[in-house]
């Protein structure tokens, strides 16, 4: 249990400065790995991917709070147009969690895969969305359920999703990354009780877990990322966007190719 606790911790380090860094939660480094060490841990092969899912969204909360604050220190959150997201973000949250439950972990693992892959194809192709920003509600509570139910099956903050989108709204990439980072908190808050709801009384996940979230995992990565997800949010306001898109790039397919080969 030692040995785990460390990787745990660890993951929290380099998991709240990615989170900072690009505003995505950090689930796509908390993910994989946890999926890795969970199979290391001889837990049902049924339910790893889930528990995976579940945690990373436990996790995402305490680090998306301490992305979210630093950003807000820097005045980068545009609260006017997050508001109508996060309604749409509730509900679909929510809704992913239940959804992800029916498919099975395998093709998860496969799903998570491919859309790092995706990801790093549309970042190094600057494949952005382009429409001219609208204050229309119904296009952000449609956009917001989008993103949580989608970050929700993938175990994520949804700043892959959310970036892009604030971005496409006129916002400049560190706003984007900012108001992405604080979208982050209620997805992680909505995904985390659906994984807890569907999860609730199975007999087959371990000892210490509540519902898909597996606790003393939640707690090593979190007493560390906390801290460090802060000064990843300080080091997006010095790095370029160049830079920041190339190590961007470089996580989405070292992820990708961990996921799909596993």
């Amino acid at each position: 249990m030692i040995e785990e606790m460390i990787i745990f911790i660890s993951l929290g380090v380099f998991s709240g400065l990615i989170a900072g860094l690009f505003g995505i939660g950090g689930g796509t480094l908390i993910v994989p790995v946890l999926v890795a060490c969970f199979f290391s841990m001889g837990f049902e092969e049924s339910i790893i991917v889930h528990l995976a899912l579940g945690t990373s969204m436990a996790c995402i909360f305490f680090t998306g709070l301490a992305s979210a604050n630093a950003h807000k220190k820097k005045n980068a959150i545009d609260f006017g147009v997050m508001k109508p997201v996060v309604i749409g973000i509730i509900f679909g949250s929510f809704l992913g969690a239940i959804f992800a439950i029916q498919i099975a972990g395998s093709i998860l693992k496969i799903i998570i895969g491919l859309f790092a892959l995706f990801v790093a194809i549309q970042i190094g192709f600057q494949l952005e969305l382009r429409r001219r920003r609208s204050d229309n509600k119904s296009t952000s509570y449609v956009a917001g359920s989008s993103i949580g139910f989608l970050s929700s099956i993938l175990g994520i903050g949804g700043g892959i999703f959310s970036v892009s989108y604030f971005k496409s709204s006129g916002l400049s990439l560190t706003t984007s990354i900012g108001t992405s980072a604080a979208c982050g908190v209620p997805i992680a808050i909505f995904a985390s009780l659906g994984y807890i709801f569907v999860g609730f009384n199975n007999s087959v996940l371990p000892p210490m877990s509540i519902g898909y979230i597996y606790l003393p995992a939640v707690i090593g990565v979190s007493m560390t990322s906390i801290f460090t997800a802060v000064y990843g949010a300080k080091l997006a306001h010095f790095i370029s966007e160049k830079l920041l898109r190339n190590l961007l790039i470089s996580l989405m397919l070292t992820i990708s190719i961990y996921m799909i080969a596993l």
